[in-house]
C-alpha cells in the first residue's frame, strides 16, 4: 500500500510575535582582561552589550493536528490577545472524507482556539493525501471604529513635533492600504511614545536593532499593536530596541508610555510611524481618524503641521 500525505500551511506575515535576539556581552576584570560571552554573567564588570544577530519574530497563530495522519483533527490556535480572522481551504483530497469543515473564513478568539477541519481516510486499503492552506489577519471584520473622543497625540507633552507625512502621503503611505492613513513624526531616538487610547497590547516586536531603506528592512521594525475596545487597532512602529514596556495581554491606558522611538525597519531616519487599522474581511487596512489638539479640539493631521500636546501623564491608582 502506498501512503502519501501532503500538508501545506500558508501563514500570514501580518502576525509576528517576539523572541529574544542574540547578544554579545563584554566584561573587563580588575587586571584589564577582556572577555566576550553570550551570557549576561561573566568575570569582571560589564562594559558593553550589543546585538549580534537579528531574529525573525515567531508567529503566535498556528494550525495544529490533534488527531492522526489518517484522521486529522485540525485546530486553529491563536496566541495573541486579540481576535484573528482565518481562512481555511482544503485541497488535493484523495481517499479522504470531510467530517467537519468550518466556514471558509472564521474568527479565532483572543488567546483561544477553534476546531477547523476534521478528516478521515475513506478506504484503509488505498493511499491517501490531503492539503490545506491557512491565511490569517489581525482583527474582527465586524469591528466598527467608534472612538469616544479624539485620539491623544502619541508625543510627549509640552513640546512641538513636526508631521512629515500624513494621510495618503506620497513618499510611502499611499502605496499600501495598511499605511494610507498613517502619520509620521520625526523625533530623536529615545523619545517617549504615549498611548493614544486605552486598550490591550495585542502584539509586540522589540528585538530589531537596525534601520534603512533596503527591501530586507521591510519586516524589521519594532512595534506595538494595541487592540481598542471597539475592535480597531493602533500600531506604533520603528521603535527603539527592547524599549517596549508592556507584554502582550497587558491593558494600557490613554497617556501611558508604551515604548521609546527609534529608527528600526524600513526607515530613512528616526521617527514614529503611527496608524489606526481595521480588518475589512481578510484584509488589514488603515482608517482615517482625528487627534486632539492643544485646545482639546479634534483636528485631522496633515503633512507639514507642527503639533503640540498639553495634557500631562494620567494619575494612575496606587498598587
Amino acid at each position: 500500500m502506498r501512503l502519501s500525505i501532503l500538508i501545506f500551511i500558508l501563514c500570514s506575515i501580518l502576525i509576528p510575535g517576539v523572541v529574544g535576539a542574540e547578544k554579545l556581552y563584554k566584561f573587563v576584570d580588575a587586571n584589564g582582561h577582556v572577555t566576550f560571552t553570550d551570557k549576561a554573567v561573566g568575570s569582571g564588570s560589564l562594559e558593553a552589550v550589543s546585538q549580534v544577530r537579528k531574529e525573525r519574530p515567531l508567529r503566535r497563530f498556528s494550525v495544529q493536528n490533534r488527531g492522526s495522519k489518517k484522521s486529522p483533527i485540525l485546530y486553529a490556535v491563536n496566541g495573541y490577545f486579540g481576535p484573528i480572522e482565518a481562512e481555511f481551504i482544503l485541497k488535493d483530497l484523495k481517499n479522504m472524507t470531510v467530517e467537519r469543515h468550518t466556514a471558509q473564513r472564521a474568527l479565532v478568539p483572543a488567546a483561544g482556539e477553534l476546531r477547523a477541519i476534521t478528516l478521515h481516510q475513506r478506504n484503509s486499503r488505498n493511499g491517501y493525501s490531503y492539503a490545506w492552506e491557512t491565511k490569517s489577519v489581525f482583527g474582527d471584520p465586524q469591528a466598527e471604529h467608534m472612538p469616544t473622543q479624539p485620539y491623544l497625540l502619541p508625543i510627549p507633552p509640552d513640546k512641538f513635533f513636526y508631521i512629515s507625512q500624513a494621510f495618503l502621503g506620497a513618499a510611502t503611505h499611499s502605496q499600501h492600504v495598511q499605511s494610507e492613513y498613517a502619520v509620521d513624526f520625526p523625533m530623536p531616538v529615545g523619545t517617549a511614545i504615549h498611548a493614544v487610547r486605552s486598550g490591550v497590547v495585542m502584539a509586540v516586536a522589540a528585538d530589531f536593532f537596525e534601520g534603512g531603506t533596503t527591501e530586507e528592512m521591510l519586516e524589521q521594525a519594532n512595534y506595538v499593536r494595541v487592540l481598542h475596545d471597539d475592535g480597531t487597532m493602533a500600531v506604533y512602529a520603528h521603535l527603539e530596541l527592547e524599549t517596549v514596556r508592556y507584554p502582550i495581554g497587558k491593558r494600557i491606558e490613554r497617556g501611558q508610555i508604551l515604548a521609546f522611538s527609534g529608527n528600526t525597519g524600513f526607515s530613512s531616519g528616526p521617527h514614529l510611524h503611527f496608524v489606526i487599522q481595521k480588518n475589512f474581511g481578510m484584509e488589514l487596512r488603515s482608517i482615517p481618524f482625528e487627534f486632539e489638539g492643544a485646545d482639546h479640539k479634534p483636528f485631522i493631521p496633515e503633512g507639514g503641521m507642527n503639533v503640540f500636546r498639553t495634557e500631562g501623564l494620567p494619575q494612575l491608582p496606587k498598587v
